[in-house]
């Protein structure tokens, strides 16, 4: 207990006073000048009807989507590079990019990919006119371009970890498949798949979290929830509502339905691991 207690009081000070707090704020009116009023269900009620809410709900589901990329791509590419000489140099350049802040990233990729930006020249120098975009100031291509930007940079940290559980896979399983005349979407399917189930539990895991919790950097940095609020999640909400307006409690009730969508996807995942059962080996 004593080798325990110095965590429990860190824990108390610095993690669960300030949700408590947070749940308070959010039954209130706050500007963080005037104290706290009571206001109860009120911030709720407001958040039920407010279009804004509703469309930052929307665009962090559609976001989170993308976990489908970030998961399946270091897991092909992992298995691509497996076994071959270059697979450490390959590893090293995909995981430059997880160094970097993520506004810093988002700031770069705000240059590249302006509409007179290089990468719209570099297409239409090749004349391929059709598919130059304004991909961060369309409401059609701007969430699509944030999933293809956070892929990007998250993409080394996820063949790191594959790459670290194909290592630990015996090479029996492979060489029996291939004795029997598997082919290779038949051993990344029935061979790499199920053996890497918990490392793909794991990655989802973080990135489940992360990316809820975490969208704000991207936002600010690529679009800044333009256009309009075509690209407002719920993190920037809170950022929207409690810095730029001061509504401390509205963006307190906000930061509270984050931690509870969090919870629900933990659980969720949870409750599909319990029907599906371990497939672990």
């Amino acid at each position: 207990m004593l080798f325990v207690a110095p965590l429990v009081v860190l824990l108390l000070i610095f993690v669960y006073a300030p949700i408590g707090r947070l749940v308070y704020y959010a039954f209130t009116t706050y500007d963080g000048l005037k104290p706290p009023q009571w206001v109860g269900l009120d911030n709720f009620a407001f958040l039920a009807s407010w279009p804004d809410f509703r469309r930052a709900i929307g665009n962090t589901v559609v976001l989170t989507l993308g976990v489908i990329v970030w998961v399946g791509l270091p897991f092909l590419l992992a298995v691509i590079i497996h076994g071959r000489r270059s697979a450490n140099l390959v590893r090293a350049i995909l995981f430059l990019p997880a160094l970097l802040p993520a506004l810093i990233v988002g700031r770069a990729f705000r240059l590249v990919l302006a509409e007179q930006g290089p990468i719209n020249e570099a297409l239409r120098g090749l004349g391929l006119d059709l598919l130059a975009q304004p991909w961060l100031a369309s409401e059609t291509w701007v969430l699509p371009t944030i999933i293809t930007v956070i892929a990007w940079a998250t993409m080394g940290t996820g063949v790191l970890l594959y790459s670290a559980g194909l290592a630990s896979l015996s090479s029996d399983y492979v060489e029996a498949a291939l004795v029997d005349g598997a082919r290779w979407r038949q051993l990344v399917w029935h061979i790499y798949r199920p053996a890497l189930g918990p490392v793909t539990r794991f990655w989802l895991l973080l990135l489940t979290i992360g990316t809820v919790t975490s969208f704000f950097p991207w936002i600010l940095g690529l679009t800044q929830g333009g256009p309009g609020t075509a690209s407002v999640t719920l993190d920037y909400q809170v950022y929207r509502s409690g810095v730029q307006t001061s509504r401390l409690g509205l963006a307190s009730a906000i930061a509270l339905v984050g931690v509870l969508v969090v919870a629900v996807l933990l659980v969720v995942q949870l409750v599909m691991r319990r029907v599906r059962g371990s497939d672990e080996w």
